[in-house]
């Protein structure tokens, strides 16, 4: 996947996932554990990278500069009737 993760991202909006590394998004087992995904940013395709683990009904997932690497921010990943959606969230 080729997209740019420096794009300005809104808190509290839920931002369309056009692809994930694991090929079509069909489910948000897709983003458990280590992962990639794109989103459809204002700016363009952003890539997300980083790990995400299981949260009431979602994936609570934490960007990385890399995987493994420092953190960026925190999504809810989740479905809504667009389809799959990740919203980045204020984490302290």
């Amino acid at each position: 996947m080729t997209a740019q993760s420096w794009h300005s991202i809104a808190s509290g909006k839920p931002y369309l996932v056009t692809g994930s590394s694991a090929g079509a998004v069909t489910s948000l087992d897709q983003f458990l554990g280590d992962a990639e995904f794109s989103i459809d940013g204002e700016g363009g395709p952003v890539l997300v990278r980083g790990h995400g683990v299981p949260l009431e009904g979602k994936v609570r997932f934490h960007e990385k500069s890399e995987i493994g690497g420092k953190d960026v921010r925190v999504w809810h990943v989740s479905a809504d009737e667009r389809g799959i959606v990740a919203e980045s969230i204020a984490a302290f």
